[in-house]
């Protein structure tokens, strides 16, 4: 996506997220954005140009504005779902002293406004989402996924233009959870659905708060890290885990759960600040490692900042 604004006399190159901002061999102002994007431009007396919607590969009609009594200053707004850019034109300084003002959506309010412990999602809709990913992998080679494969191929995809979790996409103004779901990525899906459908007889009415879904997976890292907070226990997790009135672990045929450190995390915190009952599902095999080097407080976990912050709040927990 290209847009074209008035010519610059200054130079004003730079780059955010979403947006690069040049002067091309004519002088005129460039924006090349990465995202399907809206602008417009705001008059100093209130009035709007726009504003105007570009999609993805579309390159945007240039407009020049030459006459220096009309509309000798003007705030230039650029938006994509996730970043608004700002750029503000005074005429007299020919762009030279001109003001760019990057900053993120914000996103986290729309998720803070419903409880953490409101991200759940039924086993109806939990059941349904194992029929689409059934129909999705159908033909691939590889029919029953594990849940990093599930993300990124189907949950991803469907939350993309929301930038919402899957469970405030299917149930917009938030549903109560009563069972908190702790588990390993490395699961297959399938599997793991099996497991909560044989154990609940009333699986179908239980909502459930599970990490992949209740929690936004198209977000950058520092919009999820600014949701998670400093420390876990000021987490959407432990918030959910508090008022759940049932922990289910769910164990996989493929690796022992307690090798993911915020597994490991969720049990400390489920033990040390919550009243749930605790229930154990599904099968370890015998293969899986009970001791080793890396179970317990040795466990990995993908991001070094929530394996730094969750060891510090199992230590803080256990002092």
């Amino acid at each position: 996506v290209v847009e074209r604004w008035a010519p610059l006399r200054g130079s004003a190159a730079m780059q955010s997220s979403d947006f690069s901002f040049e002067v091309d061999s004519e002088g005129w102002g460039v924006v090349r954005a990465r995202r399907n994007f809206e602008y417009e431009v705001i008059w100093p007396d209130g009035s709007k140009f726009g504003p105007f919607k570009k999609k993805s590969g579309e390159v945007a009609d240039g407009h020049r504005y030459d006459d220096a009594d009309y509309h000798p200053a003007g705030l230039w707004q650029f938006s994509t779902d996730r970043e608004i850019v700002c750029i503000a034109w005074n005429w007299e300084t020919k762009w030279s002293d001109m003001g760019v003002e990057n900053k993120m959506k914000q996103r986290t309010p729309k998720m803070k406004r419903i409880p953490a412990n409101h991200w759940g999602i039924s086993g109806k809709q939990l059941r349904e989402l194992a029929y689409q990913v059934e129909q999705h992998f159908a033909d691939s080679d590889d029919e029953n996924p594990n849940v990093y494969t599930v993300v990124e191929k189907l949950i991803k995809p469907l939350c993309r233009d929301s930038s919402s979790s899957y469970a405030l996409l299917v149930n917009p103004r938030g549903l109560k959870c009563d069972t908190f779901v702790t588990h390993a990525w490395r699961e297959r899906f399938l599997e793991f659905v099996d497991s909560l459908m044989e154990h609940y007889s009333d699986f179908e009415t239980r909502v459930f708060w599970i990490c992949f879904l209740a929690n936004p997976q198209t977000w950058s890292p520092d919009e999820l890290s600014n949701l998670l907070g400093p420390s876990a226990l000021q987490s959407p997790f432990v918030i959910a885990i508090q008022q759940c009135e049932t922990f289910v672990v769910v164990r996989n045929g493929i690796m022992n759960m307690y090798s993911r450190l915020w597994c490991v995390a969720e049990l400390v915190l489920v033990m040390a600040y919550a009243s749930a009952k605790v229930e154990i599902i599904g099968k370890m095999p015998a293969r899986a490692k009970r001791v080793g080097s890396n179970i317990g407080l040795r466990a990995e976990c993908s991001v070094t900042a929530d394996k730094v912050m969750l060891l510090d709040t199992i230590e803080e927990t256990s002092c």
